[in-house]
C-alpha cells in the first residue's frame, strides 16, 4: 500500500532538507516529491511532529550482535560504580542462581570510585567451590578466580598469578564455554529486537561459524528482520577457502563478507600500544585474502597497527575492489590519515567510545599520555581527507544514539562534525560496507523503504519505518 510520509526535515545525502516528502509503496522507496505535492494526491499521508527528522535506517558497521544476545543472559557488571559493589552483587547472583560455570560481563573500572584493579584474590573472596570469569567491556581482558583457571590451563594470554587473561580467552568466550544453537538462535532474536527499537536496520556482525548458521536457521525460519553481513574471525580462514566461500556472497538479508584479525588490543585493556602480529604474518593474511576473494578487517586502535597495516595494505594491494578495512582507527597520525585516502582503505569508527571514555579526565586521559590524547578519533580530520569512514558501535553499548552525540560533543572541538555528518555517518556512508550502497542508505527512487524517524532535539526514535 502507498503511503507518504512528511517530517519536518528529510536526510538527503549530507544535508537535511526541508519541505520534501517521502513516496514508500510496501518496502520501496516509490519517489521524493516536494511537500505541498502531498495536498493534491489521493495517497493517504503520515506527517510527523515539528523536529523530526525522516532518514534512512541505522547501519550499524561493526558489531556482535550474536555475542550480545548471548551477554543478554549472562550478568552484567557495567551499571556498578566500585569494586566492592561489583563483588557484593557477584557474592548475591551466585547464592540464588545455579551455574556450571559464572561468567559476568561488562566491568569497567573507569567507573570506579574505589581501587580500579581486579585479580583472582577478589574472585576468590567470592567463591573458590565455583568457577567464575569477569570479562571487561572492552572484551580483551578478564579475570579467573583460582577454579575458574584450573579449566584453563593450557589457554595463551593467561597469568596464573594474577588471574587475568588478555586478549585470547576473552575474546573467545564464547568458543571455550560453548552456548547450544537453540541458546545463540534466542539471544540473537533478543538483540535483534533491541537494535529495531533503536531504528537499526543493517549490521555487520563479527562473530564464529556457529552464529553464522543460527542466522541462516534464523533467515529459512522467516525470524531474520535485519539485514545482516558476516564477518569471521581469523580461526575460520582456512575453512573459507576450502569451501571457497567469497566476499558479498548472499542476498540482501544475509550474506558473507570476510574475516577479521587483531592488530593491537584495547586501551582499557593496556594492550593498545602492542602489535599481536609480525609484519611477514599480516602480508600473508592480506595476500590470501586478495588471492580467495576475501575481506579483511583488521582492528587497529593504536598508531603502531593503524600504520603497520597500512604498510602493508600498499605493499599488497594495488585495488581495494574488496573494500578491506581498519576497525577502530582511534589514535592515528595525520600522515597515515593522507595515505588511507589514497590507498581507498575503508574505516569503521565507534564514537560511542568518545562518549563514554573521551575527555581530559576520562580513562582515554588517564591510560594515554597527552600527545596521543589529541589525536583521538579525528573525525573531522577523516572526514576532511575524503576517507571511506562509517559508524558502527562495536556493541559497547549498541545505541547509534550515544554515538551521535559522542561525534557532535567531541571533546576535541575542532574534530567534532555537525548532526547531519553524524547521521550520515550511521546511515548512509554504511551502505558500502555492505556492499549495498545502490540498494540501501538513501532516500531515493528505487531504494529499499528502510527508513526511520528520530526527534532532533532529544536524539531518540519517534517510528521505525520499515
Amino acid at each position: 500500500m502507498k503511503q507518504i510520509l512528511i517530517a519536518d526535515k528529510i536526510l538527503i545525502g549530507k544535508e537535511l532538507v526541508k519541505n520534501k516528502a517521502v513516496i514508500i509503496n510496501e518496502d520501496k522507496i516509490i519517489d521524493v516529491i516536494d511537500a505541498f505535492e502531498s495536498e493534491i494526491t489521493h495517497i493517504p499521508a503520515k506527517t510527523f511532529p515539528s523536529g523530526s527528522i525522516l532518514m534512512p535506517a541505522f547501519i550499524d558497521t561493526h558489531t556482535h550482535l550474536a555475542s550480545y544476545g548471548l551477554s543478554l543472559t549472562k550478568p552484567n557488571l557495567n551499571n556498578f560504580k566500585s569494586k566492592k559493589d561489583v563483588i557484593d552483587y557477584s557474592k548475591e547472583y551466585i547464592k540464588n542462581f545455579e551455574r556450571d560455570i559464572y561468567i559476568f560481563l561488562g566491568y569497567d573500572e573507569s567507573k570506579w570510585t574505589d581501587e580500579n584493579e581486579i585479580t583472582k584474590e577478589d574472585l576468590d573472596k567470592i567463591s573458590k567451590e565455583k568457577p567464575i570469569i569477569f570479562r571487561r567491556i572492552c572484551g580483551h581482558k578478564a579475570v579467573l578466580n583460582s577454579k575458574a583457571l584450573e579449566i584453563v590451563k593450557n589457554i595463551q594470554g593467561v597469568d596464573f598469578k594474577t588471574g587475568i587473561a588478555l586478549e585470547y580467552l576473552p575474546l573467545n568466550i564464547y568458543e571455550i564455554f560453548k552456548p547450544t544453537i537453540e541458546e545463540i538462535k534466542d539471544g540473537i532474536l533478543k538483540a535483534q529486537e533491541i537494535a529495531i527499537n533503536l531504528g537499526i536496520k543493517s549490521i555487520i556482525d563479527i562473530t564464529n561459524i556457529e552464529s553464522f548458521k543460527a542466522y541462516q536457521e534464523l533467515k529459512r525460519e522467516g525470524k531474520l528482520k535485519l539485514r545482516v553481513g558476516i564477518v569471521l574471525y581469523e580461526r575460520y580462514f582456512e575453512y573459507i577457502k576450502k569451501v571457497g566461500l567469497e566476499y558479498n556472497f548472499g542476498d540482501d538479508n544475509l550474506k558473507f563478507l570476510g574475516i577479521k584479525i587483531f592488530l593491537d588490543g584495547s586501551v582499557g585493556a593496556g594492550t593498545a600500544d602492542k602489535l599481536l602480529k609480525t609484519n611477514e604474518e599480516l602480508e600473508v593474511i592480506l595476500k590470501d585474502c586478495q588471492n580467495h576473494n576475501v575481506q579483511l578487517l583488521a582492528h587497529a586502535i593504536g598508531q603502531n597497527a593503524i600504520n603497520q597495516f597500512i604498510n602493508i595494505f600498499e605493499k599488497v594491494v594495488k585495488n581495494n575492489y574488496l573494500r578491506h578495512r581498519i576497525e577502530h582507527f582511534e589514535f592515528p597520525y595525520y600522515e597515515d590519515i593522507k595515505r588511507v585516502s589514497r590507498l581507498n582503505i575503508y574505516v569503521s569508527m565507534q564514537p560511542n567510545f568518545v562518549a563514554l571514555w573521551g575527555g581530559f579526565d576520562n580513562m582515554y586521559a588517564k591510560k594515554l599520555p597527552l600527545e596521543v590524547l589529541k589525536r583521538c578519533n579525528p573525525y573531522r580530520t577523516i572526514f576532511n581527507e575524503n576517507i571511506n569512514f562509517a559508524f558502527g558501535s562495536d556493541c559497547m553499548p549498541l545505541d547509534p544514539f550515544l554515538g551521535i552525540k559522542g561525534a557532535v560533543h567531541h571533546f576535541l572541538e575542532n574534530e567534532r562534525i555537525d548532526l547531519n555528518l553524524s547521521l550520515y555517518l550511521y546511515s548512509t556512508a554504511g551502505a558500502k560496507f555492505l556492499f549495498m550502497e545502490d540498494k540501501i542508505g538513501k532516500i531515493e527512487r528505487g531504494y529499499y523503504s528502510d527508513l526511520i524517524v528520530i526527534d532532533e532535539k532529544n536524539l531518540n526514535l519517534i517510528e521505525t519505518c520499515f
